[in-house]
């Protein structure tokens, strides 16, 4: 058997009978994702099952959109424009150009350098955190995540978490990375939602550090009704949904068409996952 898990499986109703469907396969010879994470029990499980097994990065351009997106809108004074609108109100609005915006990006991969290319052909400054220290033509720095200082994050306008959640990333930002922000600066997060500490985050806004924040991803979701994530006057929630357009789906249906000639033929798969990856015993 080969599987292409697509967007329509994960958030349709066959979310349930597909992941089933191969665990309860004879043989899983191939399965191609459309996701680039990889650290979802259920993608762990499927990964060990299949002898070979495709990630996709089709969705970092949508990615870097929905950051730009978050920028404009909040240096823009995008919530202050809509409620003038509301209020029938002629007011003159002053706003900031992102070209003269300071990114700090966390995860600077596929997601983070589509960022830092838009960023850098608007004229912002992006500084990339990786562990790898290779240059990047869409970052002016790049630092280790060791290296990362108060300071730092001090000096950024825009703090961006798109890094995978490991051990060493659990509660990334927490009260004292809140602490060290500037006044005024804006916090986004479309990587994992256990990357943040959630009450740490709504303490820090109302203490004005961030300012503001605008988050595709949370630690529970859906998220519960209940939760004050939903309320808080300062937070903008996009319900983890900054990688559905309909140019991802195509790329990712063209990735898929493409890995399965090279199938066919007996190539290399594009973004063959290394088996090590999956921890654990086998399915």
């Amino acid at each position: 058997m080969i599987a292409y898990g697509t967007a329509d499986v994960w958030f349709g109703k066959a979310v349930h009978i597909f992941p089933q469907y191969l665990y309860d396969a004879e043989r899983l010879v191939w399965f191609q994702s459309t996701a680039a994470g990889l650290e979802h029990p259920l993608l762990q499980k499927i990964g060990r099952k299949a002898e070979a097994y495709t990630s996709s990065h089709a969705q970092s351009e949508a990615l870097a959109e929905w950051a730009l997106w978050a920028g404009f809108d909040w240096f823009g004074k995008g919530a202050e424009r809509r409620a003038a609108q509301a209020e029938r109100q002629w007011r003159t609005i002053p706003f900031r150009e992102v070209q003269s915006t300071r990114w700090l990006i966390y995860g600077f991969g596929h997601i983070g350098e589509a960022a830092g290319r838009r960023l850098k052909g608007l004229g912002a400054h992006v500084t990339g955190v990786r562990r790898s220290d290779q240059v990047s033509p869409f970052a002016d720095r790049i630092l280790h995540p060791n290296d990362v200082s108060g300071d730092e994050l001090g000096q950024a306008d825009v703090v961006m978490l798109c890094c995978p959640h490991t051990p060493e990333t659990e509660n990334l930002a927490n009260a004292d990375f809140f602490a060290a922000m500037k006044e005024g600066s804006l916090f986004l997060n479309l990587g994992r939602g256990a990357l943040v500490d959630e009450d740490a985050l709504l303490a820090a806004l109302d203490k004005g550090r961030p300012a503001h924040a605008t988050i595709d991803v949370t630690r529970e979701e859906p998220l519960p009704e209940d939760n004050p994530i939903w309320g808080h006057p300062n937070l903008t929630l996009t319900c983890h949904t900054s990688a559905i357009t309909q140019d991802s789906s195509k790329r990712n249906d063209e990735l898929f068409l493409e890995n399965l000639g090279r199938f066919l033929d007996g190539e290399v798969l594009r973004n063959l996952v290394d088996e090590s990856v999956f921890s654990g015993e086998a399915a």
